[in-house]
């Protein structure tokens, strides 16, 4: 069949679905705090000792007297592969892989990096600085695999900058809040065919999607001190929608192009990253043993139909069916020396995709890590933290249709990640 007719639609279908996807498929970036690290997270919430804390729980900003600041930079090194391949197009022909076909390696190794500066104004009043990326992702499969026209490449990043907040009520009870300033940046790709009933990459248009948007949300938290050894924390970030005024364009044989009513275009549509609540305890069990847990529940269900209007392809409705997951971990730590401590930790990481629809841009799975670290004290106002994480990964298998990839048609196989996680962060006090 050709799809001279279709070819709007078709082209919507291939090269704009994944902004929701990603979001549902869960790329939240936890790597904020090399003790959250070493730990499997169970330290986030009310548990971490240093200035870091502030990025799960604002309230904790009020434990940092003086001057503060942290910097820290994390690599992520995964191994994945996508074995069993098979795909077809949206009238059900099968189609075949060029050359080379998928790669072993879709998900690269990533660096990043935090910041985050404190200052006590008051005996009760902090207030904070903090920068970082909480949403983030990339991916790449080559143009040349039977996958094509569901998955090409994928970069998004949410840059956070956040402004800070807490009081300290009274000795045992901390409030803190902040702003996010969110400045949400993404690029993806998927090839197109010029007919369905002859996929050929030959003749394959490539569609490339760019947009920028800065928005806002709020986050908010409370700590309190119940008694000499226990601690409670409680945290809510918000969800931030953005409204993109993006820019689409397909590129390919002249022959292909002539299907298009422009091969540029404009696109809008909205992405929201979800909302988080948090819960976190700490116990201080004597001069050497600590203990620490948290449970946080992602608001990945926020994600209803997306709409994308295009001025020059049409416009395209995507149901989204994803649902809220939990994170939830637990750790000890324990103080070697005065000026040395180590750490670890267990969590679980529910995924909030169903197999349905789970899309190869960012095939989330149930996860699980381990996690280990160290602190060692140099003087009494600088420090410098490791942290390491692995993660095991259920497998992901990818069972897509026509009727839960509209226009794209089937892709089927099973895609297998792990990842090693490496983390340095240096705190000074002054």
């Amino acid at each position: 069949m050709n799809v001279s007719a279709q070819f709007p639609k078709l082209t919507l279908a291939t090269a704009l679905l994944f902004p929701v996807t990603a979001m549902a498929n869960g790329y939240q970036n936890l790597h904020q705090s090399a003790m959250g690290l070493g730990t499997a997270y169970a330290a986030n919430g009310t548990a971490i000792d240093d200035v870091s804390a502030i990025f799960s729980n604002p309230a904790s900003l009020s434990r940092f007297p003086g001057w503060n600041a942290s910097v820290g930079a994390t690599l992520i090194l995964p191994t994945n592969t996508f074995e069993g391949l098979s795909a077809t197009t949206s009238d059900g022909t099968p189609v075949t892989d060029g050359s080379p076909s998928e790669p072993s390696q879709f998900l690269d190794d990533t660096f990043s990096g935090f910041w985050y500066l404190s200052h006590q104004v008051t005996d009760r009043l902090h207030f904070a600085l903090a920068f970082n990326a909480p949403w983030a992702t990339e991916s790449d499969y080559t143009d040349t695999a039977a996958s094509r026209y569901t998955a090409s490449t994928t970069e998004l990043t949410a840059y956070n900058l956040s402004p800070m907040l807490s009081y300290q009520v009274n000795d045992q009870l901390s409030v803190g809040a902040g702003l996010n300033i969110q400045y949400y940046t993404s690029t993806f790709a998927t090839n197109i065919p010029a007919d369905t009933s002859n996929p050929d990459i030959a003749t394959d248009g490539h569609a490339t999607f760019e947009g920028s948007k800065l928005a806002y949300g709020a986050t908010v938290g409370l700590e309190y001190q119940a008694n000499d050894q226990w601690r409670f924390g409680v945290s809510y970030r918000s969800a931030i929608n953005h409204k993109f005024d993006g820019d689409v364009e397909v590129k390919g044989p002249a022959a292909t192009l002539a299907l298009l009513t422009s091969a540029k275009g404009s696109a809008d549509y909205e992405i929201a990253t979800p909302w988080m609540f948090q819960l976190g305890a700490h116990g201080q069990l004597n001069d050497r043993w600590e203990v620490f847990g948290s449970a946080t529940l992602t608001g990945w269900s926020a994600f209803e139909d997306t709409v994308i209007e295009t001025s020059n392809l049409g416009t395209l409705t995507v149901k989204n069916g994803w649902d809220d997951a939990w994170y939830v971990s637990i750790g000890a730590g324990y103080q070697l020396t005065p000026k040395t401590k180590i750490f670890g930790g267990i969590a679980y990481d529910e995924t909030p995709t169903p197999t349905e629809v789970r899309n190869p841009r960012a095939p989330n799975a149930d996860r699980y890590y381990v996690g280990l670290g160290l602190s060692h004290a140099f003087s009494p106002s600088q420090t410098v933290k490791f942290g390491y994480a692995h993660t095991f990964f259920d497998d992901a298998p990818i069972r897509l249709t026509e009727a839960t990839n509209p226009g794209r048609g089937s892709l089927n196989g099973d895609i297998k990640i792990d990842a090693d996680i490496l983390m340095v962060q240096y705190i000074h006090s002054f």
